[in-house]
């Protein structure tokens, strides 16, 4: 009995300590919101630009900052690259392959039965030449829209060989 009672009141001392919570105070939240233009849109009665001004107001609304990336085919649609210069937000790219990109990065396009089959949107189902070819196009038409090249990336997934390219040269 004596045993029973010693460790009942062990019990009871050890969950009446007070314990620390050390995600407490360093909370936050990192909104990153993709920004696709024409290439497979495919949502009717909508445009690409609707999507991002709903974002950006109810961002607004709340004073939450956002990192927008920003896939290649969407420098085309003057609306969507205006709503961005105008927000204060950290802009970067995103990079998913699209025709349009691939067109203008001078390759050809790994057109697959779907659109976001990994040797067609991954930088990786593209030859290294392609892939150097892909990633400058891509920047230099940021620094063309918004003046600088950006400050953040983002894909699905990014190789090794591409990572290293972008990290030394960018």
């Amino acid at each position: 009995m004596k045993y029973i009672f010693f460790v009942f009141l062990l019990l009871v001392t050890f969950f009446s300590l007070p314990f620390s919570v050390f995600a407490k105070t360093n909370s936050f939240v990192s909104v990153v919101n993709p920004v696709r233009g024409e290439d497979f849109w495919e949502v009717q009665n909508q445009k690409p630009e609707d999507g991002l001004k709903g974002q950006l107001e109810i961002l607004n609304t709340v004073n939450l900052p956002a990192t927008y990336l920003i896939r290649y085919d969407a420098f085309n649609n003057i609306n969507l690259t205006d709503l961005l210069k105008n927000s204060k937000d950290e802009k970067g790219l995103f990079l998913e392959v699209t025709p349009t990109w691939a067109k203008d990065a001078d390759i050809n396009y790994r057109r697959s039965d779907n659109w976001h089959d990994a040797g067609s949107a991954f930088l990786s189902g593209y030859e290294k030449d392609e892939r150097i070819k892909l990633i400058e196009s891509a920047f230099n038409k940021f620094k063309d829209v918004f003046g600088s090249y950006p400050k953040s990336v983002g894909a699905w997934w990014i190789d090794s060989y591409s990572l290293e390219y972008m990290e030394n040269k960018y």
